[in-house]
């Protein structure tokens, strides 16, 4: 007989739930981690569902069940890319940097990481143009933010003096950003016709100190 009460035996039913939901999302975690190392090794055309399925310890028809096709997977890898990027860029709340050492400091993690992250290149390595334009597309609502980001790190600096109180914040803005964004696509695209050499690194940021300071 059993000595279990009417409540307790009720709850049974639903404490499985959170487990299965656990269940689910480290089984979605495998697969994104196995196409994100599969489309950094083979590209996007050489990363086929079944390769992916496998390397996640999965069946094709698990994967299915949670991304429609191969282009809806890779979307939401190349999202987590993006993410990863602007965690990676973006100073830490708690940083003691002067906005100057912010701004060389978003600029060189920026490049760092696109130099870093195998993925980038493998996808570029076949139909550039294409790969290219999804990329800019997965970062495309990063844009604003990365902006007002940098136009507040120059607000800062005009406010303590370190930078030129006659600066065109939102100009200067758009300007680092649009430089950071190029040189960071140089780090990813390994372009032999716009190559990034230490030394073109320190002149971009000799220039964004050069433009911004104080005089």
């Amino acid at each position: 007989m059993s000595t279990e009460s009417p409540e307790a035996t009720a709850e049974l039913p639903h404490a499985g739930a959170p487990r299965r939901q656990d269940q689910s999302q480290l089984r979605r975690a495998r697969i994104l981690d196995a196409a994100r190392a599969c489309f950094g090794r083979d590209g996007y055309a050489g990363a086929t569902v079944a390769r992916i399925a496998r390397e996640a310890g999965v069946s094709n028809g698990l994967l299915y069940q949670f991304f429609r096709n191969k282009e809806q997977l890779f979307g939401v890898v190349l999202k987590q890319v993006v993410r990863d990027w602007v965690r990676a860029m973006v100073p830490r709340s708690d940083s003691a940097e002067t906005p100057a050492q912010a701004l060389e400091g978003m600029f060189r993690r920026s490049v760092d990481f696109c130099r870093s992250t195998p993925l980038l290149p493998a996808l570029l390595s076949r139909d550039p143009a294409l790969q290219l334009q999804r990329i800019q597309m997965a970062s495309a609502e990063r844009i604003e933010p990365h902006r007002k980001l940098v136009a507040s790190i120059l607000q800062a600096g005009v406010a303590s003096g370190e930078f030129r109180s006659d600066l065109d914040v939102r100009s200067a803005a758009d300007l680092i950003c649009q430089l950071q964004s190029d040189y960071s696509r140089r780090a990813y695209a390994d372009d032999p016709r716009f190559p990034l050499t230490p030394a073109l690194i320190e002149a971009a940021v000799r220039f964004i100190h050069d433009a911004v300071r104080a005089r």
